[in-house]
């Protein structure tokens, strides 16, 4: 694997360089579509291939959950049913039809090949649309909170539903490298490698002020820690939080913080309303989560929303400072890694066991998030280094691991 040549010259503008990483590249508008619809169709796939074995595991440790399904099935209308099947089928064979006929273009003279590239993105339009249509109405709470019973009671359902993220970063690398002509490692750095010491240096630094702040939360009466600890539990759960926590956290942060940020950075200048979008975006993908559900009972959805919005904020900063998804990604998976191995809370997304659980404040989580990611922040601008470009060598493939 052939690296890229650093050229030890800093760049006084580290996001302007992260968002020019794909100039010269194949990248108009229609390539940030293509790649992003192919994400997202593998991610969809990740969630078939993981979700039929989570569903079997969920169903082994709670056996009354098939009864319960099959009486919400039988409630129903059956029309509904059908049309649930005709979205999975639609999105299926119209995702198989696009990637096919995309892939076979190139094999056909230039008229036809620019005919198939149409004919591929109709499918992938109706692919696209038939999988909103079947997201909107294949889940609802009640899904959510079987799903919440079969994670806390088996640490396979836990790791089967952690492992239905990476798919999508998968479609992201291979969609920048074969459709935007472009390297994996520019999708997460503008530096000449990938800084795995900068991430990690970011994850003790969150792993630090979190139980600080905690202990401070807790000593100070403002949410006390009650000792929950069950070791019996504890320990089947740790290690697929070490290991998948990261691939999840990760993902999201390449997904938003690095290709979404790259996508909108290429039409919109100003890198802050960029921030603002994606921070939404970031935002918007947690409505779901049971504790939103629960604050929206006493509070409006803002209220709900705004931690996960400022939260989204601050690691698009960590982007800004250092050019590049490594801070970003240590901060992200340091945190869950924390809500879900030692403070956890009521209601959480991710029901595991942990060593200590809190009581819901979300307006005292909010104003935690912003002073305690802000600290994070001035840490990792104070301790931040010359970002080193590579030198562009037009036959070069390189890699985030790199």
């Amino acid at each position: 694997m052939q690296n890229q040549t650093p050229i030890h010259t800093p760049i006084h503008s580290p996001i302007q360089a992260f968002f020019n990483q794909a100039n010269g590249t194949v990248t108009s508008w229609w390539s940030w579509l293509a790649v992003f619809w192919f994400a997202v169709m593998l991610w969809f796939y990740g969630q078939l291939i993981f979700g039929i074995p989570m569903m079997i595991v969920g169903m082994v440790v709670d056996p009354s959950s098939l009864e319960a399904m099959m009486e919400t099935q039988a409630s129903g209308e059956a029309t509904q049913g059908v049309g649930y099947l005709l979205g999975l089928g639609t999105v299926i064979a119209g995702s198989l039809a696009a990637f096919l006929v995309y892939v076979l273009r190139n094999k056909s003279s230039d008229a036809a090949s620019k005919r198939n590239i149409q004919i591929a993105s109709a499918f992938g339009v109706l692919s696209f649309a038939a999988l909103v249509y079947f997201i909107m109405t294949g889940s609802g709470s009640e899904d959510a909170a079987l799903l919440n019973g079969w994670i806390a009671k088996s640490a396979l359902v836990y790791m089967f539903m952690l492992m239905m993220f990476p798919p999508m970063a998968l479609g992201l690398w291979l969609g920048v490298k074969h459709v935007q002509k472009r390297t994996i490692l520019s999708l997460h750095t503008a530096h000449f490698k990938f800084r795995w010491g900068r991430m990690v240096f970011a994850m003790l630094v969150v792993w630090a002020i979190a139980a600080i702040s905690s202990y401070g939360a807790h000593v100070s009466g403002l949410s006390e820690a009650t000792l929950v600890f069950d070791p019996s539990r504890f320990w089947k759960y740790l290690p697929i939080t070490l290991l998948f926590i990261p691939l999840q956290s990760a993902t999201e942060e390449i997904a938003l913080r690095g290709y979404l940020n790259q996508g909108l950075g290429k039409y919109i200048k100003n890198p802050w309303i960029v921030f603002v979008i994606t921070s939404a975006a970031f935002a918007s993908l947690h409505l779901s989560n049971p504790e939103v559900a629960e604050t929206v009972k006493e509070h409006s959805i803002w209220v709900a929303m705004s931690g996960y919005f400022f939260f989204g904020l601050f690691a698009c900063v960590l982007t800004y400072i250092d050019g590049g998804l490594e801070a970003a990604i240590g901060m992200h998976a340091a945190n869950n890694m924390f809500a879900a191995a030692i403070v956890g809370y009521d209601n959480s997304a991710l029901p595991v066991p942990t060593i200590f659980k809190v009581g819901l404040n979300t307006q005292l989580d909010s104003i935690m998030v912003i002073v305690s990611l802000a600290l994070v922040c001035v840490i990792m601008y104070v301790t931040r280094k010359p970002l080193i470009r590579p030198e562009p060598i037009e036959s070069a493939e390189s890699s985030v691991f790199s």
